[in-house]
C-alpha cells in the first residue's frame, strides 16, 4: 500500500458540505469520455489501453480512456482536487485509504447495485469465482458494508530467497517458520559474516508478520498492537537490530533487491508483483533464486497481507458510472485477468485461472512462479476504516524506532498502540 499525505480537514469540510455518502452534484471533467485515471506506464500501459480499446470496440455509447495521472499519490491529490472543483473523472484507481476519505467526501458510486443489476450484474456463480479477500478489501464497514471500490491490481506479501547465499551457510531450504527464519539468518550471518535480511520498513509489511503469526491488527475501533502477535514481530526487529543480523534500507528505495541480486543478503519480503524486477536483476539466473510464502507461526493454517489498488467509480452522470461498471466488470473478467496478470506480473484474482492453459504453462516454465498464486486463498486484506492511512506511518515509525534502539519492542508496542487508537477515536468521531 501507498503511503499519501492526509488532508483531514479539507475533507471535514467537504463531509460537512456535501454530508456523507449524499448527492453530491459533481460533473465530468470529460463529458463526451469515460475518463480514468491511472499510474501504469511503459508495458503495462500499452496492456491497459489495449484491454480499453477492445472494450471500447464492441459496444456502443461514450469511449472509455485510460489516461496516465501520476503515481498513485499524485491520483490522490488530483482528485481530491477534483472535488473541490465539483468535477471528477468517471473512475480512478485509488488504495482503501484514499477511498475513505472519497467516500466522506459523498463523491464515490457505491458499486451493489450494479453488482445485482439483471443486465450488467454479477451472477452469484461468477461472484464465487473471485477470491473472497479480493472483493472484501473493497466493502466498507463505516459505511454500511457497502462496496465502494472493485479489485484492479493485487499481490501478496511473499519471501524473496537467494539460494546462493543459503548454500553458502549449508542452508538448503528456506524458512517456513519464523523461529527457522531466525535461526536461518544467524547461520548466514555466522558461516559467511553477511547479513542476512534487508529490512525495507512498511506497514503492510509488518501486518504481515502479525498476520501469519495468527494475529490481527484491529477489532472494532480498536488496533491491536500490544497483542503478543505484534509484540513478537518487534521483538524479531529489536533481534535481527541488535545481532547485527539484518539492516535497514533507506525509505522508498529498493537496495534490498539489488543486495539480494549481488549476493550480499539471503532473505527479503516484498510484494509478489517485484517478482520480475527481481529477475530482471538476476540476469534471468532462476537457478539462484526463489519465492514462497513468508514464515509462519503454524504452517498448517499460514495467513499473508494482500496488496494492490482497486478502481472507484465517481458519481458523474448516470451514462458515466454505468459504462464505468461495465468496463470494471470486462476487465475483471477470467480470461482478462489472466491476460493482465500474465503481461503485468500482477495475480489473478478469479479462481478458474487455475485452469487457463496460459497460466498453467507459466506456471510451469519456474518452479516458483505459482507461489504467489497459491497465497490468495489465504491473504488478509488491510483495514479500510478512516484514520488507518495515518496509522500507516506510525506503525513505520514505531518499526524504525526499534531497528534504531530509540525503542524497545515493549515501549514501540504500548506506544503504537496508544497513538493509533487516538487516530482511530479521532477520525471515527
Amino acid at each position: 500500500m501507498i503511503r499519501v499525505p492526509t488532508l483531514g480537514i479539507l475533507f471535514c469540510l467537504m463531509v460537512t458540505a456535501l454530508g456523507c455518502g449524499g448527492p453530491a452534484g459533481f460533473r465530468p471533467i470529460e463529458p463526451d469520455k469515460v475518463l480514468f485515471w491511472d499510474r501504469q506506464t511503459v508495458e503495462n500501459a500499452d496492456l491497459l489501453h489495449g484491454i480499453v480499446d477492445q472494450f471500447n470496440a464492441g459496444r456502443e455509447g461514450l469511449p472509455v480512456e485510460a489516461q496516465y495521472s501520476g503515481g498513485y499519490s499524485e491520483i490522490y491529490r488530483k482528485v481530491t482536487t477534483s472535488i473541490q472543483a465539483r468535477a471528477l473523472p468517471a473512475m480512478a484507481v485509488a488504495y482503501q485509504s484514499m477511498t475513505v476519505e472519497y467516500i466522506q467526501a459523498g463523491a464515490v458510486v457505491p458499486l451493489d447495485s450494479f453488482i445485482s443489476d439483471p443486465e450488467v450484474g454479477l451472477s452469484s456463480e461468477e461472484l464465487d469465482d473471485f477470491f473472497p479477500v479480493v472483493l472484501e478489501t473493497n466493502r466498507f464497514s463505516e459505511f454500511g458494508g457497502q462496496m465502494c471500490s472493485f479489485p484492479f491490481c493485487k499481490s501478496v506479501l511473499m519471501l524473496y530467497f537467494n539460494k546462493r547465499v543459503l548454500s553458502e551457510a549449508g542452508i538448503d531450504t528456506a524458512p517456513a517458520t519464523w523461529h527457522q527464519f531466525l535461526e536461518q539468518c544467524r547461520q548466514v550471518k555466522s558461516d559467511t559474516g553477511k547479513y542476512a535480511y534487508a529490512i525495507d520498513v512498511d506497514a503492510s509489511t509488518f501486518d504481515g508478520m502479525i498476520y501469519s503469526r495468527g494475529g490481527d491488527v484491529i477489532a472494532g475501533t480498536e488496533t491491536l498492537f500490544d497483542s503478543p502477535a505484534s509484540l513478537d514481530a518487534l521483538k524479531l526487529l529489536e533481534t535481527l537490530a541488535k545481532e547485527k543480523l539484518g539492516y535497514q534500507i533507506p525509505p522508498g528505495s529498493y537496495d534490498d533487491r539489488d543486495a539480494l541480486a549481488q549476493d550480499r543478503i539471503a532473505f527479503l519480503f516484498r510484494s509478489s508483483s517485484h517478482q520480475a524486477s527481481v529477475g530482471r536483476l538476476m540476469q534471468g539466473d532462476m537457478a539462484r533464486w526463489g519465492i514462497k510464502a513468508i514464515p509462519q507461526a503454524d504452517p498448517s493454517d499460514p495467513h499473508t497481507v494482500l496488496y494492490g489498488p482497486n478502481i472507484c467509480i465517481f458519481r458523474t452522470t448516470p451514462e458515466q458510472e454505468r459504462i464505468s461498471w461495465q468496463f470494471v466488470k470486462a476487465f475483471t473478467s477470467p480470461e482478462t485477468t489472466v491476460r493482465w496478470s500474465l503481461g503485468t506480473g500482477y495475480l489473478p484474482i478469479r479462481k478458474s485461472a487455475e485452469n487457463h492453459p496460459e497460466m498453467k504453462a507459466f506456471w510451469k516454465t519456474w518452479e516458483y512462479n505459482r507461489a504467489a498464486f497459491d497465497c490468495l486463498g489465504f491473504a488478509r486484506s488491510e483495514p479500510n476504516v478512516a484514520g488507518w492511512q495515518e496509522v500507516r506511518d506510525l506503525i513505520e515509525n514505531a518499526q524504525t524506532a526499534v531497528l534504531t534502539g530509540k525503542r524497545t519492542a515493549e515501549q514501540a508496542a504500548a506506544e503504537l498502540k496508544g497513538q493509533a487508537d487516538a487516530v482511530l477515536a479521532e477520525a471515527g468521531g
